[in-house]
């Protein structure tokens, strides 16, 4: 039986995405939704867009970080059990340059 997951918890800190550089020069900024599936061993075994910034590159490169985190398992009663969680990552520019 798989569990939602509110927090993700982590076995190393996660890398932030990479902004991608044109959508810096462009000012595109957003939200990306990942939902992430683990095994009872905390390996990754599905990731899916929930919902799109608008912005592929933007998408991809959350997509792509999120791939390579390292997730500790979600247990319940002691025991690892298999989870999923929803991931917000957003792109966001700062006001000052």
């Amino acid at each position: 039986m798989e569990v939602f997951s509110r927090e993700p918890e982590f076995l190393t800190p996660p890398k932030p995405p990479v902004y991608p550089a044109q959508a810096r020069r462009r000012n595109q900024q957003g939200l990306v939704l990942v939902e992430v599936r683990l095994d009872a061993g905390g390996q990754l075994r599905g990731l899916r867009l929930l919902r799109s910034s608008g912005v592929e590159s933007l998408d991809r490169s959350a997509m792509d970080a999120v791939a390579n985190w390292r997730f500790r398992p979600e247990t319940q009663n002691g025991l690892p059990v298999p989870s999923r969680v929803h991931i917000p990552i957003e792109f966001a520019l700062s006001a000052s340059r």
